[in-house]
């Protein structure tokens, strides 16, 4: 009887550990070129007045702790986004059972710990936590990544004291994203199965479901164009076209300015190190529009469509926590409000409406009435696409406002192309051709004397890897490209070739070599490597359908940190004879300009381990550096201190040290 207890025991601790392990608030989407976040029962973080909480469509996506710098914000497109849920009493038709919120307070309504919430979470992960299906590897007919959530009504949570009762319902929601493929990766499709739980006998009647979409392209463009604003972009237009029941949305020219600030646009004056003159920049900071698409919805008992409407909905102008329903108060009126969305606040469909442009806009889709069988025999499908797409990092940071046209077209092209490869996707039962797979590589510095230069390598490893929908090797060759900049661009190829190029390919280190001589001394360059195939006149899955040639993305090959142009360390017979300081003399404001970081002094022709200290001019100590790297023979100074303090312009000595007693000195200069 003991031994039965423990195990009983064991096995429930087990359980238990296990499912902790599982309980995500968020589980992210940060491989390609569009991010997105996903909370256990909603898009992104629940809404707090439209700050930037979590990833939200950013388009291109990157880490804010990639970069040192302060880069205004991200490229979010949307804060918050869900549905909303009411039904009548299958007891009462005529009285409201309740309303659910999971599409921008997703913490109201669900919880991981049974019995505090009228619905818990039971599932929220990655199926492939670890990349298993990258490039279509492992299951070749399902998305590259795919988030499973799922929660339900809590039977332990007790809701006799409230009006607002809890709903015989289990959620399940599948993020589906191809983000290894140029082709595919600036898109998401979710699908939704709503559906009665097994365990109870009574359905669901007179159901309204309600997606909801808080539009904001991008957060760093409003940033930028309106700083004394708060959160959440005002000048969002869009448009809804009834037979695609899609919308586009885009960043627009706000009334209560004078400048013209449409997909962000933003000028500034940026100073010239090498003529010492300022130059006026400019940037399309939201340089793309958004697309949400409705790809299908039906029950099971009755597969013609429920979908009841489309409304546009303002947000308040402040302190907006409740979304459409703010001054939509009790059970009856938000019912009444899902039924018919024009009862929303501040609702409207003509896009000339006055509202349009002019404050925080949501999107909003209804659907219903259900009347759903219970004991799990019934349910419902509604499935979405999102995706963006414009002028990308490089186009947007090059065209002035006089271009506009060029950045509008670039964004209706690339709506367009995305709307009809959704469908493609959806009728193909989410499957995609898949470019071959990219290989990883390495960058060093070029080991070649008189010659600065960055060397990107890498085998052929993935030259024997199979199309996993052709079964074919149908690799044909690589492309490699560079970013002077930040992570995400501005991008510009640097090489293209077909497999075993004798130009590239070094068959004594079996491996393919691209120097990168186009660099400078003491300059941060991120790397990406792809890999393409030579297209097929018919595809596997449908023969119908001709597949051209196919690349794979480069935000999913590339480098995370900047690589900074060295050289490799001294030889033993130069010693210190070749060290210099680089530049000399160095001005403050136009100094060695890295990517994403600050600017600074190189010490360059350096052996591998040695000492350098830094004095004023009075002798005083300013900086110890303890170099000791064998790959490069260079360092930098941030021109901080020992004590942590910017020093001052002036005359500066140095002296250099190796273990073995070799020494040198020398001086440079530093002007403000």
């Amino acid at each position: 009887m003991k031994k039965l207890i423990y195990i009983i025991v064991i096995a429930l601790f087990m359980s238990l550990g296990l499912h902790a392990q599982d309980q995500n608030r968020l589980v992210e989407l940060t491989r390609g070129r569009l991010w997105h976040a996903l909370h256990y029962t909603q898009e992104c973080e629940p809404i707090a007045d439209w700050r930037t909480m979590s990833y939200g469509l950013d388009w291109p996506g990157y880490k804010i702790s990639e970069l040192s710098v302060n880069f205004g914000g991200t490229y979010s497109n949307i804060v918050s986004a869900g549905f909303y849920v009411t039904a009548m009493r299958t007891q009462a038709p005529d009285t409201v059972q309740g309303w659910m919120d999971f599409a921008l307070n997703g913490d109201r309504n669900t919880s991981w710990e049974q019995g505090k919430m009228p619905f818990v979470a039971r599932k929220h992960e990655k199926k492939w936590k670890n990349g298993e299906n990258y490039y279509c590897q492992t299951s070749p007919y399902e998305a590259e990544e795919i988030i499973l959530s799922e929660w339900e009504k809590d039977p332990q949570f007790v809701d006799a004291n409230t009006e607002n009762k809890k709903f015989n319902l289990n959620v399940k929601r599948k993020v589906m994203q191809w983000n290894g493929s140029k082709a595919d990766q600036d898109y998401i499709i979710t699908k939704y199965v709503i559906s009665t739980l097994q365990t109870e006998r009574n359905g669901v009647d007179s159901a309204y479901f309600l997606f909801t979409y808080a539009l904001s392209p991008t957060a760093r463009a409003w940033n930028y164009t309106n700083p004394n604003h708060p959160a959440g972009a005002r000048n969002t237009l869009g448009r809804w076209n009834e037979s695609t029941r899609s919308i586009t949305a885009w960043a627009g020219n706000y009334a209560e300015t004078a400048e013209d600030e449409s997909f962000g646009y933003y000028s500034y004056f940026s100073f010239n190190s090498f003529t010492s003159e300022y130059e006026d920049q400019y940037e399309y900071m939201a340089p793309a529009k958004i697309g949400i698409k409705l790809l299908d919805d039906f029950s099971a008992y009755d597969t013609s469509s429920r979908f009841n409407g489309f409304v546009w909905a303002q947000g308040p102008s402040s302190s907006d926590y409740e979304g459409p329903f703010a001054g939509v108060s009790g059970l009856v009126n938000k019912y009444n409000a899902m039924a018919n969305p024009m009862l929303l606040n501040e609702a409207f469909t003509d896009t000339n409406d006055t509202r349009m442009g002019n404050g925080r806009l949501y999107a909003n889709y209804s659907f219903g009435p259900y009347d759903l069988y219970g004991r799990g025999i019934d349910s419902v499908v509604i499935i979405f696409a999102e995706y963006v797409g414009g002028a990308d990092f490089k186009t947007a940071r090059e065209l002035s406002l006089l271009q506009k046209d060029s950045i509008i077209f670039l964004a209706d092209s690339a709506m367009s192309y995305l709307e009809d490869r959704v469908q493609f996707n959806f009728e193909h039962d989410f499957t995609v051709p898949v470019p071959p797979a990219a290989p990883s590589f390495t960058v060093t510095a070029i080991d070649s004397s008189g010659k600065v230069g960055n060397r990107i390598a890498f085998t052929d490893s993935v030259e024997s890897i199979q199309d996993p929908q052709e079964g074919v090797i149908d690799i044909a060759g690589y492309r490699v490209y560079r970013s002077g900049s930040y992570p995400m661009g501005p991008w510009e190829m640097i090489a293209d070739f077909p497999i075993k190029d004798s130009n590239y390919w070094n068959s004594f280190e079996e491996q393919y070599e691209i120097n990168d001589f186009l660099v400078a001394m003491g300059y941060g360059y991120y790397y990406a490597v792809t890999a393409y195939d030579a297209g097929d006149d018919s595809w596997s899955v449908d023969p119908g359908v001709v597949v051209p040639s196919l690349e794979s993305s480069l935000y999913a090959n590339r480098s995370k940190q900047p690589f900074f142009t060295t050289l490799r360390p001294a030889s033993a017979a130069d010693g210190l004879s070749r060290v210099a300081v680089v530049p000399n003399p160095f001005y403050l404001n136009s100094g060695l300009s890295f990517a994403g970081d600050t600017k600074k002094i190189q010490f360059v022709n350096l052996p591998k381990e040695c000492t350098i200290r830094i004095f004023t001019i009075r002798g005083d100590l300013v900086k110890v550096i303890e170099h000791l790297d064998n790959e490069s023979g260079a360092a930098s100074w941030n021109q901080i201190s020992e004590y942590g303090q910017y020093i001052k312009s002036g005359l500066y000595f140095y002296h250099i040290e190796t273990p073995d007693g070799l020494e040198t000195r020398g001086k440079f200069a530093i002007v403000n």
